[in-house]
C-alpha cells in the first residue's frame, strides 16, 4: 500500500505540473503574444482609419447641412462674387471643415439639387409660352442636363488621376462645384422671359462672369492645397484643371438653354400660314408638329389631313 501510494503521489504531481505548463494566465503573459496582440491592434486601427476615410466620401449628410441663412447668403454669393471678401474655409476641432450651415464658403448639393429642379420647370414654362411644352420635352430637357453633368464630372475625374491630382477635389465636391451654373441658367431663362434674347444674353455673360469668379475663388481653395503643391509641374497640371472647370461652365450654360431660347416666332408664323392655305381654319401653335428639338416638322406637315 505506502508504495501504491507513491506511485499516486508521483503521477499527481507530473499531473499538477503538466497543468501548470498550460496555465492561461502563463499563456496570455507571453511576450510573443502580447507583440502580436499590439501589431494585430495598430494594423486594426490602421485598417478602421481608412475605411472611415473612404466612406467619409460618401457622407452626404455634410452637403446638406444647410439653412436658410446659408441659402439666402450663398445665392447672394453667387449672384454678386465680387462683394464677397473672405473666400476661406472653416474648420472644426479635428481639422476637418464645418458643414455648409456653419461656413457660407463650404460646398453644398442642396442648392444645386433645387436649381436643376427649378431650372427644369422654368425651361417648360418657357417652352408652354411658345406653344412647344410637351411632357416629352421635360423628359429630353432633364435627360440633357442630367448627362451633361455626368459629362463634366467624368472629365473632371479622370483628370485628377492623369494629372496625378488626385486628392485635388473629393467626388461631391466636383458636382457641388459643376452644378451651382444652374442658378444663373434659371436667371437666364427669367430674362429671356421678359426681355427677349437680348436680355437673354445680357444675363448669360453676366452670370457666366460671376459664375468664373465665383470658381476661381472657391476652388483653389481645395485644388491649390498650401500643404501640398507638388512643385512647379504639379501647379501647372492643377491650373489645366481650374481653367477647365472655368472654360466649360459657360459654354454648359449657353447648350443647355439654347434649346428654349433659340425659339423663332416667324418660323411658327410661316407654319400656320401654310396650315391655314391648307384648308385647315384657324391654326393654333400646339396644332403645329415639331420635330424632337422644337422645330417645325414640314414633313410631317405636308402629310397631316386636310
Amino acid at each position: 500500500m505506502p508504495q501504491q501510494h507513491g506511485y499516486g503521489d508521483y503521477y499527481g504531481q507530473q499531473s499538477a505540473g503538466a497543468g501548470f505548463g498550460f496555465n492561461p494566465q502563463t499563456f496570455m503573459s507571453d511576450p510573443m503574444l502580447q507583440a502580436a496582440q499590439q501589431f494585430g491592434g495598430q494594423f486594426a486601427e490602421q485598417q478602421k482609419e481608412k475605411i472611415t476615410k473612404y466612406l467619409s466620401a460618401f457622407n452626404l449628410k455634410y452637403y446638406f447641412t444647410v439653412d436658410n441663412a446659408y441659402v439666402g447668403k450663398k445665392l447672394g454669393i453667387l449672384l454678386f462674387p465680387f462683394l464677397h471678401s473672405d473666400w476661406s474655409l472653416k474648420y472644426g476641432g479635428s481639422e476637418d471643415p464645418v458643414p455648409a450651415k456653419e461656413d457660407v464658403n463650404a460646398p453644398d448639393l442642396y442648392i444645386p439639387l433645387m436649381a436643376f429642379i427649378t431650372y427644369i420647370i422654368v425651361s417648360g414654362f418657357v417652352l408652354g409660352t411658345q406653344g412647344r411644352f410637351s411632357p416629352e420635352m421635360l423628359g429630353i430637357l432633364t435627360s440633357n442636363a442630367f448627362i451633361w453633368v455626368i459629362i463634366e464630372n467624368i472629365i473632371i475625374f479622370v483628370s485628377k488621376y492623369v494629372l496625378n491630382i488626385s486628392q485635388s477635389l473629393s467626388v461631391w465636391h466636383s458636382l457641388a462645384y459643376s452644378t451651382y451654373k444652374f442658378f444663373g441658367m434659371i436667371i437666364c431663362l427669367l430674362m429671356f422671359m421678359a426681355g427677349g434674347k437680348t436680355f437673354y444674353y445680357c444675363a448669360l455673360g453676366y452670370t457666366s462672369l460671376t459664375l468664373v469668379f465665383f470658381l476661381l475663388r472657391t476652388v483653389k481653395n481645395f485644388i491649390f492645397d498650401s500643404h501640398h503643391f507638388g512643385g512647379e509641374e504639379g501647379r501647372k497640371r492643377k491650373l489645366i484643371l481650374i481653367l477647365f472647370l472655368l472654360v466649360s461652365q459657360p459654354l454648359v450654360m449657353w447648350w443647355l438653354t439654347s434649346g428654349a431660347t433659340s425659339f423663332d416666332s416667324g418660323k411658327f408664323g410661316f407654319a400656320q400660314m401654310a396650315m391655314s392655305k391648307m384648308g385647315m381654319g384657324d391654326v393654333k401653335p400646339d396644332d403645329i408638329p415639331l420635330t424632337d428639338d422644337g422645330e417645325v416638322d414640314y414633313e410631317a406637315l405636308l402629310k397631316m389631313p386636310k
